[in-house]
Parts: structure tokens; C-alpha cells; sequence
């Protein structure tokens, strides 16, 4: 099945920086709403229209009508259905591409905080010394408890060469960090690739950043490039990738498995069932190793999950992020778009992944601010004695 180009698998967003919610396009028939939905949106004009009017001070009508969205789509509790202004939209369209201007670190929402996941190299945020494990306490002033993902990325992003004002909160160091970093356009390294030689045996690795444009393709030359190289073993690297297109999740996935093998079904109220199968190849036959943790997301587990059902992949790390339900972006007026939840998903073999995210087959607590990389030395454990 050819999916859509703007077809999503993501759980959270890149800071600009780090991508975020599974969505699959469906054209959806927005002109049959009923009278209910036409009288509630005419009672909404009419109190924006009886506030402009009679109000005593002026009011900024655009800024209501986007409290009125959050509002109105609050009692979802769905983290993953979110209003994206003109200007949010456009971001997350950049992010897709690999391209945004930003300050170049990777963010995902643990505990309620908003935590540092990657730091791109050659970034604002490496130049100001920012590091994974950090969290980010305020933007511009302004807390980033208690929002979105998607509202706490969006002041962090903006024009190339704007400023952005940082609160960091950083282990072990009493109070809090103050910072000011000029934007710039970035373009994400979507892959990095290196030969390990390890106890004589060569081993290819390949970490993933995220399933941007091009994810697929850059896996391929990457893994195509080892394997000229000597390569025995490959390690996918899907730590901390958030995910992004479906579309580049059935291509990752084809250049381990066989094209045509199911990679992922998805299913909604709204949505009938739809089966995406791997694409691309041929496929590697080299064996195969997958490091995850718990920033895995999304696309990554659904590629994670389809190598792991077939018995393809050996999943080595912790327990995956866990979200298992797919979304479309809506266009609005003026640019802006609604992304929705319209879907859930499953693994090959049915799994439901929501909430409850992929075990691996080898879990190797996290260490957050080790030198060491502990999954990697244990892939290359189980490499070389097979346990």
C-alpha cells in the first residue's frame, strides 16, 4: 500500500528538535456536521462577536479563539490531539522534512518535565553547553509545566537569528540555569554510522534520529556502507528517536525485512482497517540488533515491534515509551491544521503497544550520565557469546 506523504507516526517533537504521534491520513468528510456541532460553533461566534463589541478593554480575539481550542479539546485527555497555529503547523511540516530553525536539541515530556533527550552537534544548544538529562523549567518567562509538548517546542522554536530565553534545571547542580541562545536553521542528521571491531568481529551501527523524509533511505546507504566494509552483525540504534512518517517506518523496516511482510495495522472508530506492509529492500540478511529505551516512540516501536515479531531483531535496553494510537493532520483556515487521534495500532502479531510499550528481550537499566554506554557493551556481549 503507497501511504500518503504527510502520513505520521510520532510522541514528541524536536526543538525545535524532536518528533512527536503516530498519525495516518485518511480524508475525513468535515461537511456533514451536525446541528448540534453548527449550534455550538454559532455560539461561539457569538460571544466572540459580544465580547469584541461590549467588552471594556480590548480583545484579542485570535488569542480567545486559541484558548477556546485548548479548551474545547482538554476533556479528551489526549496528549496527542493538539491545535497547531499557522506557525506551529509549519514548524512540524519542517521537522518532517529534517530541516527547522531552532536551537538544535531533542525533547520529550518525562514525569511532567520537559527534558533534554539529544543535543545536536554544532548547535546553539551545544555551544551553551546543554546536555541530555537537563530540563528545560521556563521559556521566554513562561513555565513549561503544565503544557503541551507541542506549546513548550513552539516557543522554543522560532526565526533564524530571533533569541530565546532558557531556565535549565541541571542533576546535581543547585538552582537553576539562565540562558540566551540565537536560533538558526538546522538540519537534522537523521543517521550516524560507524564499524565497530569488537573481540574480532566486525559489527555495523547505525543510530536513527528520528523517521523524518529520507529516514529509509539513509538506514539503506548506511547499512550498504558497513556491509562493503566487512560488517558481520548491524545494531540499530532507535534510542531516544520519537518517531515521524509511517511511510518511512515501512521503508526502515524493509531494509531488514522482506518487502510485503505486514509491518503494522491500523484501525479506528472512523478509520477502516488498513495493513502497511514493509517497502523498498532488498533486504539485509545480516543479523540484527535493536537498542531501545523509554524515548522509544512511536514509529520506532512500530518498526521495533514488527523486527521483534518476525524474530528478526534482538531488542536489547528498557522498556519502550508505549504509545500506541495513530493521528491525521486536518488543514484549517489559514494555514493552521488540527492534528487528531483517528487510530490505534497493532504489531504483526496483534499487540497492542499503548501504554505498555515493547520488553525487551534484553533489558539493561538506563544510567542516566554514565560514560559508558551499557547497551551497547551488553549488544556487543550478546554478539560475541550469543547470550
Amino acid at each position: 500500500m503507497r501511504l500518503p506523504r504527510r502520513t505520521l507516526a510520532t510522541a514528541a517533537l524536536i526543538v525545535v528538535a524532536f518528533l512527536a504521534g503516530a498519525a495516518f491520513v485518511k480524508v475525513l468528510d468535515r461537511s456533514a456536521a451536525s446541528a448540534s456541532v453548527r449550534g455550538q460553533a454559532g455560539l461561539y461566534r457569538q460571544i466572540l462577536s459580544d465580547l469584541q463589541r461590549d467588552y471594556y478593554r480590548p480583545v484579542d480575539v485570535a488569542r480567545l479563539g486559541s484558548s477556546g481550542i485548548a479548551a474545547l479539546l482538554a476533556p479528551l485527555h489526549d496528549p496527542y490531539t493538539v491545535y497547531f497555529s499557522p506557525r506551529q503547523a509549519k514548524q512540524f511540516a519542517d521537522q518532517l522534512s529534517g530541516t527547522y530553525s531552532g536551537i538544535g536539541t531533542g525533547v520529550a515530556l518525562q514525569h511532567g518535565r520537559l527534558a533534554v533527550t539529544e543535543v545536536f552537534p554544532g548547535s546553539p544548544a551545544a555551544a551553551a553547553h546543554i546536555v541530555p538529562g537537563e530540563v528545560i523549567v521556563s521559556v521566554d518567562g513562561v513555565a513549561t509545566a503544565g503544557h503541551s509538548l507541542t506549546a513548550d517546542v513552539a516557543r522554543i522554536a522560532g526565526p533564524a537569528g530571533s533569541h530565546v530565553s532558557l531556565k535549565l534545571q541541571r542533576p546535581g547542580h543547585s538552582g537553576l540555569i539562565a540562558l540566551v541562545l540565537t536560533r538558526r536553521t538546522i538540519s537534522v542528521p537523521l543517521t550516524t554510522s560507524r564499524l565497530i571491531v569488537d573481540r574480532g568481529t566486525k559489527v555495523g551501527y547505525v543510530h536513527l534520529s528520528s523517521f523524518a523524509s529520507g529516514a529509509g533511505d539513509q538506514v539503506e546507504r548506511a547499512v550498504a556502507g558497513l556491509r562493503r566494509r566487512g560488517a558481520r552483525w548491524i545494531i540499530l540504534d532507535l534510542r531516544d528517536n520519537g518517531g515521524g512518517l509511517v511511510s518511512e517506518a515501512a521503508r526502515v523496516s524493509g531494509d531488514f525485512l522482506p518487502g510485503g511482510k505486514t509491518v503494522v495495522t491500523m484501525q479506528g472508530l472512523h478509520s477502516p482497517r488498513q495493513v502497511v506492509s514493509a517497502t523498498g529492500g532488498p533486504a539485509t540478511r545480516l543479523p540484527l540488533v535493536v537498542l531501545v529505551n523509554g524515548n522509544t516512540a512511536s514509529a520506532s516501536e512500530i518498526v521495533t515491534g514488527a523486527l521483534q515479531d518476525y524474530r528478526r531483531a534482538t531488542v536489547i535496553g528498557t522498556r519502550t515509551f508505549g504509545k500506541g494510537v495513530v493521528q491525521d493532520t486536518l488543514p484549517l483556515s489559514g494555514g493552521a491544521e488540527l492534528k487528531i487521534t483517528v487510530a490505534s495500532y497493532r504489531t504483526p502479531l496483534g499487540r497492542d503497544l499503548n501504554h505498555k510499550g515493547i520488553e525487551p528481550s534484553i533489558v539493561v537499566p538506563a544510567r542516566p550520565g554514565a560514560r559508558a554506554d551499557a547497551a551497547l557493551a551488553r549488544a556487543l556481549r550478546f554478539i560475541a557469546t550469543g547470550r
